[in-house]
């Protein structure tokens, strides 16, 4: 059963490689995954019911690469270095309910520039 999910923005930034005449197998080194995956993800049968898993482990590093941009998991997409940091390092708000969980979803972010833990 193939469901008619929203695609996440790093599998558009593959779709878009591709598009532009880039090998599946150029594809797969440059961003680092298995040229099966790549294939799957491209053709819309990748196994997995939902891409979670894969969005963590290789999300991050496609916008990155082919976007010059960090994957904010709490936006769900790219958003400039500079951006990032000024979420992470702005103050925990009290009148603005989706900031505030902005701002907790920062302090526990693997991507987070101002805990120098960033990938």
């Amino acid at each position: 059963m193939k469901l008619d999910l929203v695609e996440p923005e790093w599998v558009t930034l593959l779709r878009a490689e591709r598009a532009k005449g880039k090998s599946v197998s150029q594809i797969a080194r440059e961003t680092e995954m298995a040229r099966p995956s790549v294939s799957m993800l491209l053709n819309g049968t990748y196994p997995a019911n939902s891409l979670d898993l894969a969005t963590r482990k290789h999300g991050p590093r496609i916008v990155r690469i082919y976007r010059d941009q960090v994957l904010c998991p709490h936006l769900r997409e790219g958003i400039g270095a500079a951006e990032c940091e000024a979420y992470a390092s702005a103050p925990m708000s009290t009148s603005n309910p989706e900031k505030l969980r902005h701002w907790r979803a920062c302090l526990h972010c693997p991507l987070n520039p101002t805990t120098g833990d960033v990938k």
